[in-house]
Formats: C-alpha cells, sequence, structure tokens
C-alpha cells in the first residue's frame, strides 16, 4: 500500500512526469542529473516535424505589381529566419497532473482508486509509447525547481501545450510570408511578430492528443550552450543541449514489467535522492500502486526469517 498523503503530496501543478525506458532512466537521466533536448524537427508527427513549402504571397494591388529588389530581400530574409528558428527548435517532453479536483485539500477524504486518471504517471498509451511498453520509467519533477535551476544557464521557452483541431492548427502554424503585412508592418516589426507566433507554435498539438496533458520545456539551439559528449570515443562540444534536474526529482515510478537489475538500480537511485519509488503492479483491469522500498523491505525480512528457521537446530 501507498500512503494516500503521498498521492495527495504530488497532486499539484508544480509536479511535472517524464516517460522513458529503464536503462535511460538509470544509465543517464539519474546517474548524470540531466535529461537531454531533442530536436522538435525529429518527432514522428508530421505536423511537427515536417517542413513547411513556403513562399512569399500577395493580394490586391500589390499581386500586380513586381516587388522591389529591396522588398525581396526582406521576405526571403524572413523567410529564412523563420526557418532557421523552427530547424533549431529543441524540446523535453511532459506529462501533468489533471488539476481542478478537491483531492489534495486536506478537509478532503480522499481514496486514490477512483481518481487515478488526474495524475499523470497513470497513462497507459504514454507506459506504451514511451515507457519501452510498459516496461519503463516515469520520473516526477518540481518545474519549478527546474525552470530555477535552468535559468541562468540556457534560454528556456516553456509552456502547456495547446490542443487544436486542423483547421484551428492550419491557422496558427507559420505557412507563408505576406507581401502586404511586410509593406505595412516594415521588416524588424513583422520579424518580432512571427518570432513570437512561431515560439506559440511550438506548443500546438492535433487535438487527438489531449489526453497527453503535456507541457514542454523549450530552447533555441545555441552550440555555446551545448554539453560535453563522447560518442564511440570522439569528444564532441557542439551537438547536445541539456537541462539540469539536480535535485528536482520528485518520485520514480517504475514498471512491475522491468527486470530485477533495473528495479534494484532505480531502488538504489531513489534511497540516495530520499525520494519515493513506486511498482505500477500492472493486473488484467488496472494496476497497484506499490510502495517498492517497503515491499522489498519487507520480503527481505520474510526470507531472513524463513533462513534463520531453517538454520535453528532441533530441540
Amino acid at each position: 500500500m501507498v500512503d494516500i498523503n503521498f498521492f495527495k503530496k504530488i497532486y499539484n501543478d508544480d509536479i511535472i512526469y517524464h516517460y522513458t525506458k529503464a536503462s535511460t532512466a538509470i544509465d543517464f537521466i539519474l546517474c548524470n542529473n540531466q535529461l537531454r533536448f531533442n530536436e522538435a524537427r525529429k518527432s514522428i508527427d508530421p505536423i511537427e516535424s515536417k517542413k513547411a513549402r513556403r513562399g512569399i504571397v500577395y493580394y490586391g494591388e500589390l499581386a500586380d505589381k513586381t516587388p522591389t529588389r529591396s522588398h525581396s530581400q526582406d521576405a526571403n530574409e524572413l523567410s529564412v529566419f523563420v526557418s532557421n528558428l523552427e530547424k533549431r527548435f529543441n524540446q523535453i517532453c511532459f506529462c501533468q497532473n489533471q488539476m481542478g479536483e478537491d483531492f489534495a485539500n486536506e478537509n478532503y477524504f480522499s481514496n486514490f482508486k477512483g481518481h487515478e486518471e488526474i495524475f499523470g504517471f497513470t497513462k497507459p498509451r504514454m507506459w506504451n509509447q514511451y515507457a519501452d511498453n510498459f516496461e519503463g520509467v516515469c520520473i516526477a519533477f518540481s518545474k519549478k525547481k527546474i525552470l530555477s535551476l535552468n535559468k541562468k544557464k540556457i534560454e528556456l521557452i516553456e509552456d502547456n501545450v495547446k490542443y487544436l483541431k486542423f483547421q484551428e492548427l492550419s491557422a496558427r502554424k507559420i505557412g507563408d510570408i505576406q507581401g502586404n503585412h511586410l509593406v505595412k508592418a516594415g521588416k524588424e516589426q513583422y520579424k518580432l511578430q512571427l518570432e513570437q507566433l512561431l515560439k506559440e507554435s511550438f506548443f500546438l498539438k492535433h487535438i487527438d492528443y489531449l489526453g497527453e496533458n503535456e507541457y514542454r520545456i523549450g530552447t533555441i539551439f545555441d552550440e555555446k550552450k551545448c554539453s560535453i559528449d563522447v560518442i564511440r570515443d570522439e569528444i564532441i562540444f557542439n551537438r547536445t543541449l541539456m537541462l539540469d534536474i539536480s535535485g528536482c526529482v520528485e518520485a520514480i515510478f517504475i514498471s512491475s514489467f522491468a527486470n530485477y537489475k533495473q528495479k534494484s538500480d532505480l531502488l538504489k537511485y531513489a534511497n540516495n535522492l530520499n525520494v519515493e519509488i513506486i511498482e505500477m503492479k500492472w493486473e488484467h483491469n488496472s494496476f497497484e500502486p506499490r510502495d517498492y522500498r517497503a515491499w522489498i523491505e519487507l520480503v527481505e525480512t520474510i526470507l531472513k526469517g524463513k533462513k534463520t528457521k531453517k538454520n535453528k537446530p532441533n530441540a
């Protein structure tokens, strides 16, 4: 059993959850106290990753006129600017709790059963897609601690993901450069507007993903902020952006399908971090959250008792 106060404690809008493979959590995230940024362009979702076929369009009287050389250069510069930002945007994705319930209220008599879906660590689709087909890990972090720890190290862009229909996405994603607006606003003003709209578009997904309740921390790639990486004995200085998570872990959720060695390693990390480690015991109709530390202590006590009884001499 898991103490209900643990669930009350993590039911707030500061806790964010990251699903991953057990090996990734053990060998990289918890070992190095870092999360790796990934290029948004490498997303499987084409709406996030597919490069726009962007042009410069005019309407009305300007459609019949030949743009000046200066105007064409400005329009092309803006097009390159937008494409460059899209290419350089990197992100790390998290889930959140579904807030709005009285679950954590100290005067509210709560039971975890019946409230499973309000938590960010209980999403079967996320365990399937991102946590190694239900064999991985979900790590809970403090959003405030992460942002405070990294705000002076790297320029972050963070927000909740907004979920839209296809028609709304078409209107919000940056398409062609509008020549008429460039004439009216000027290059610098239009550039600022495009940058703002573009950064907002980094946090848009189709409404089908609504259940993920996603929160993202992003940044524009800057090789001067990169961490040193070693790949096949080659030292690389300008490829990998990392997010520091030192002291930001609040809990570790492990799958009952993970192997014993992985569970043992994750328990050691939980002990070193002084955080709860909860095993998701998958059942045919639901799951049972189990205090993994207490469970292991119980098993060891039972085994120790059996060993003592076995070695005890007969009277």
